[in-house]
């Protein structure tokens, strides 16, 4: 008799805890997979012509930038090219990548330079950055 009530008391303290953890944990497991689906729509787009991945995946992450009640989604690739910074800005401007909600995410590059150099080095980063509302996850809030 004594090991039942253990076991119910036992479930009743728990239950609760892991209904609340799961409350919040779902959202952000599934922010996290929207967040895998934009790196991987990312990847699978086709680089530039003369121009390949430095890493063979992408870098990304979910967190709250300016004032908050919003996801914001950023994932990022590196590549190395010799074409033009002209040439690599109207490629990536010309892309079409699905983003987390939206149908067209929209990209930045950046171009890495070397210090005391006026001259584009060709690696550059491209990144996808899309927000959505925040839900219950609270690395959004």
């Amino acid at each position: 008799m004594r090991s039942g009530c253990l076991i119910t008391v036992a479930c009743a303290v728990l239950v609760p805890f892991a209904g609340l953890y799961l409350l919040f944990a779902v959202p952000s497991w599934a922010n996290d997979r929207k967040l895998a689906d934009l790196e991987d729509r990312l990847l699978a787009y086709p680089p530039p012509p003369e121009t390949s991945h430095t890493d063979y995946g992408a870098e990304g992450s979910i967190t709250l930038l300016g004032n908050g009640n919003h996801c914001d989604y950023r994932a990022r690739i590196s590549l190395y090219t010799s074409l033009s910074e002209e040439a690599v800005l109207r490629y990536y401007a010309a892309a079409r990548i699905p983003g987390v909600e939206a149908e067209r995410v929209p990209l930045r590059v950046y171009f890495e330079r070397h210090q005391g150099d006026d001259g584009f080095s060709g690696s550059f980063i491209v990144e996808a950055f899309d927000s959505t509302d925040p839900g219950l996850d609270l690395r959004c809030h």
